[in-house]
């Protein structure tokens, strides 16, 4: 398997390496919230092999809340992995927060982590200069460009996978809410192998 830098176009894509996920509107949308510690295994199941992902989620101080993965890197030599991700959020017109990673590596803020095939840990698309393989087909290069437009249009200065940013003082919330939403279910097309351990993490956790 080529790692990142591999592949005809010179960079490798999400698709060809087998990437693992983790998005935080998955844990969002199961009941991510303040005042959380909980821990829980994930099993990913990856060419006909498993791949336990150990988190535990800390949001108990809301001024640093943090993920902590324990895995295997995806290697031949796959030693174990321990560390942290940190969380951030931004507030929602209508209350409640948007939730973020802070990768790793970058430091860039990102609402999708990835450890493909070769990795050592969950790090954000740009870390790993990964692209899809649908970037190079005509059919979803033109919903990729629609979703580009969208984007800008957000006064996103990032990249489009990365999600909405942050709303430009110009635009209406209603506006914005529309548009981010829509931007957030391109990207779910594109990311929809989830683990169901993520439902039984946050729902074991006590309210």
């Amino acid at each position: 398997m080529g790692g990142p830098g591999s592949g005809r176009s010179g960079r490798a894509s999400y698709e060809s390496t087998a990437s693992i996920s983790l998005r935080t509107r998955s844990f969002a949308g199961i009941g991510m919230r303040f005042g959380l510690r909980c821990e829980a295994t994930i099993t990913y199941r990856c060419d006909g092999s498993e791949f336990p992902l150990a988190i535990t989620i800390d949001t108990t101080d809301r001024y640093s809340p943090f993920l902590e993965l324990d895995h295997a890197r995806r290697t031949s030599a796959a030693t174990r992995e321990r560390y942290k991700v940190r969380l951030e959020t931004t507030p929602q017109p209508f209350g409640g927060v948007r939730w973020w990673f802070r990768c790793p590596r970058t430091g860039r803020r990102a609402v999708c982590l990835r450890l493909p095939l070769g990795g050592h840990q969950f790090w954000s698309r740009h870390a790993y200069g990964l692209g899809y393989a649908s970037q190079r087909e005509d059919r979803r290069g033109r919903a990729q460009l629609q979703a580009q437009k969208l984007h800008a249009a957000l006064g996103g200065g990032g990249h489009w996978m990365d999600g909405a940013p942050p709303k430009p003082k110009w635009m209406r919330w209603a506006t914005y809410e529309r548009k981010a939403s829509k931007l957030d279910a391109y990207n779910d097309r594109f990311d929809a192998a989830w683990a169901d351990g993520l439902v039984r993490l946050l729902s074991r956790a006590p309210r």
